[in-house]
């Protein structure tokens, strides 16, 4: 479940493809649709057919995405916690192109899992995404990561 600094709540599949790919699709009445081809994040609200698009190393996701993670060399920890079960590990990229930061809520038992994460944007306003229900197919289909513009998927 993914919860906007204004407080909408949204519910959807997420699909992650090391390096550098990902997809959040949105149950209804959501149309929203967000996809990273390994170079560009695409936000894209398929009711209105709009198509913002960044580059994905301007974006917190840099740091996760790769396919040599190194969080040492790449972030400045800003702060670690512990509570119960729970590390809380807050990360700034030290990219000066990646403004924000990114909190990632780790499980630590039976391993370190993901679990949530918050992303704050340079305007300091929050967003936070809540991980269940994981399953962790051998391989998914690349076209899940092209990125389409809303016009073009219309006419399909």
């Amino acid at each position: 479940m993914q919860t906007t600094a204004d407080n909408q709540r949204m519910r959807g599949t997420f699909f992650v493809k090391r390096p550098a790919r990902l997809r959040f699709e949105y149950n209804r009445p959501s149309r929203q649709l967000i996809v990273s081809d390994g170079k560009m994040l695409a936000i894209q609200d398929l009711e209105v057919q709009s198509d913002d698009r960044i580059a994905l190393d301007q974006t917190p996701f840099r740091l996760l995405l790769r396919k040599d993670v190194d969080l040492l060399r790449d972030a400045s920890i800003i702060e670690v916690q512990e509570a119960e079960d729970l590390i809380i590990l807050a990360l700034q990229d030290k990219s000066p192109d990646a403004p924000g930061q990114i909190r990632l809520f780790m499980t630590k038992t039976p391993g370190l899992e993901l679990r949530e994460w918050v992303t704050t944007d340079s305007q300091g306003a929050d967003t936070r995404v809540e991980v269940a229900n994981l399953d962790r197919p051998e391989d998914l289909d690349v076209e899940l990561f092209r990125v389409i513009s809303p016009a073009l998927r219309k006419q399909k």
